[in-house]
């Protein structure tokens, strides 16, 4: 036991101080951050965007209305929308002359309203299109009024239409082992951005582990380090100092996320709706382990049969479409699925899997502890191959090992 903690700590202290792990780790809450603030903030500043709109009104009905109607500011005090009406003979007349102010950005739009506005069309001209916030908001407040005033034609009350079609509130309620809370899933898009995550640091730590088994082999450091231990006790270490190493990355990153959420939430609706809680991190933290100690063994048993890059290459490629595969699947099936609750319980599939399931489906508590025991199993069963492959194929160089070799030795 007190070598294996000496090859961990040895795995740990090299791996920690690397230049690579700490600008990782550094980047890796500012990615985090940056995938949220940034469409945050130009959000912000697209709400902030002063909009120029000419009115050309052929209903002779709203044109004069509208200017009143849009009395919004911005942060600085301006005026958000500046409305002015312009009549249909000069429109007409001197189309061009508008059109080129349009485009020479004097004016930010132009917006007809036919003659008919129980039937007909309006039209929207722009150079920048009609997708900014400051549009989006003009042209549904704009349509808003013409539906008011249909209602009004049609001697209807507005206000009592608008109550009546107005839709109920939703209140969602989970159950889990007979008691009843509220449903406050996480956005899927956060979900996919975790699963994301979770995948790529399991292949990255999974070959990070092969990679530091072959670089040993081929430098002949593996015959010194065995000299002080035995191939069981070096794999383990290797493998819990690597997976510290990933732990240690990703509570860095889980803490920043929370703190991210916390601050941002309350300003930004989409972080408001993220919801992600301290639940969400533990479970994340979780299955990376579980994937990471899975995938891991088996790149170490990869990484102990070959003794060039080119065999790196060529064997490990089953294993890393055993990861591959995973989140293709997780991401493509609905996560309530027959299906999905049945790769939730599978190894290899069930990191992914079941992470989804638990943000997105509600899992009973017994399928989650299920899921974690079969995959904790299926752990021992993979370093117990692994191991054996290990102890043969850590000395053996030269020529790469047929399948028959390999299964001669995990039966010696």
């Amino acid at each position: 036991m007190k070598k294996t903690l000496t090859i961990i700590k040895r795995e740990f202290m090299t791996k920690l101080f690397n230049k690579g792990f700490l600008i990782s780790t550094l980047l890796g809450p500012i990615f985090i951050m940056g995938i949220y603030f940034i469409p945050s903030y130009f959000r912000g500043q697209s709400a902030e965007e002063q909009l120029v709109v000419q009115v050309v009104d052929y209903s002779q009905s709203l044109g004069n209305q509208l200017p009143g109607m849009f009395g919004d500011t911005n942060a600085d005090g301006q005026a958000r929308f500046i409305v002015s009406p312009l009549s249909p003979a000069s429109y007409e007349a001197d189309q061009e002359t508008f059109y080129q102010a349009v485009e020479e950005n004097y004016v930010d739009a132009i917006l007809v309203l036919p003659a008919d506005l129980s039937s007909g069309e309006m039209t929207y001209i722009s150079a920048e299109g009609h997708q900014s916030v400051s549009s989006r908001i003009f042209i549904e407040r704009v349509r808003a009024t013409i539906n008011q005033q249909r209602l009004t034609n049609a001697g209807l009350d507005p206000g009592e239409v608008s109550r009546l079609t107005a839709p109920l509130a939703l209140k969602a309620i989970k159950l889990s082992g007979g008691e009843a809370s509220a449903d406050s899933g996480t956005n899927p898009v956060v979900t996919i951005i975790f699963l994301t995550i979770l995948y790529m640091t399991i292949l990255v730590y999974g070959a990070s582990v092969m990679q530091g088994v072959v670089e040993e082999k081929t430098s002949r450091i593996m015959e010194v380090l065995l000299s002080s231990g035995n191939s069981f006790q070096l794999m383990m270490g290797k493998l819990f100092g690597i997976g510290g190493i990933g732990l240690t990355q990703y509570l860095i990153w889980s803490a920043a996320a929370l703190i991210a959420f916390q601050f941002a939430g309350s300003g930004d609706h989409f972080m408001a709706s993220a919801n992600v809680t301290a639940g969400t991190l533990f479970f994340f933290i979780l299955f990376f382990l579980l994937g990471y100690f899975q995938f891991s063994t088996l790149y170490a048993a990869v990484g102990a049969m070959c003794t060039t890059q080119e065999d790196v290459q060529s064997m490990s490629t089953p294993v890393t479409l055993f990861i591959i595969l995973p989140f293709l699947i997780t991401i493509s099936l609905e996560p309530t699925s027959n299906l999905a609750q049945i790769l939730s319980m599978m190894p290899l599939f069930a990191p992914m899997q079941m992470f989804l399931r638990i943000e997105q489906a509600n899992p009973a508590v017994w399928e989650i502890l299920l899921s974690i025991g079969i995959n904790i199993l299926a752990i021992l069963f993979f370093t117990w191959i692994a191991a054996k492959i290990y102890r043969v194929g850590s000395l053996m160089y030269g020529k790469r090992p047929s399948l028959g070799e390999v299964l001669r030795w995990v039966r010696y």
